[in-house]
């Protein structure tokens, strides 16, 4: 069996790097468009010569500031093994993707043998990344609805007290 290309001349022969990104998404896309997404950039990866080796999805989140006339966005977190033209074929492939508004790559570790990282990637794995997480705004409202709601059941509660003691005292 032939070895793997050296791809840099400070690598090791049979090893690779690792690398995370971390991607935001639009905040409209549903769980089939990013289980699709998720699989095409498996696919990709793995034509470049990469290995996925975790996929998240951190959820829903507001940004900072709008990205893309976007205030949210959906974050997504991933590992791989590869090499530097692995990591430009998928940035690539971020980039000409319209669904992507963000994307930020670090390399994590050198000279890593592939067969040492096992990779957690399934299709269980890969649809349960795609789920995009409530939506904060919504969990906000609700939230406040219930503190409201319970600040109002204690003044209620106070207030029968307190005509509960005005009747004993008289």
């Amino acid at each position: 069996m032939a070895e793997p290309a050296l791809r840099s001349y400070r690598a090791k022969r049979g090893t690779m790097r690792e690398y995370e990104t971390v991607f935001i998404v639009r905040p409209e896309l549903n769980q089939p468009k990013i289980l699709d997404l998720a699989k095409r950039l498996v696919g990709v990866l793995d034509k470049a010569g990469g290995r996925v080796l975790k996929v998240d999805s951190w959820g829903t989140r507001i940004l900072a500031y709008p990205i893309a006339h976007c205030r949210k966005g959906i974050y997504l977190y991933w590992r791989y093994l590869g090499g530097s033209d692995t990591v430009a074929e998928f940035e690539r492939n971020l980039r000409n993707l319209d669904a992507v508004i963000r994307y930020q790559t670090v390399k994590i570790d050198e000279d890593i043998v592939p067969d040492a990282r096992p990779s957690e990637v399934t299709e269980d794995v890969l649809a349960q990344a795609a789920d995009p997480g409530p939506d904060p705004e919504e969990l906000a409202r609700k939230r406040a609805e219930a503190e409201a709601k319970a600040a109002a059941e204690a003044a209620a509660a106070a207030e029968t007290a307190e005509t509960t003691e005005e009747e004993g005292s008289a």
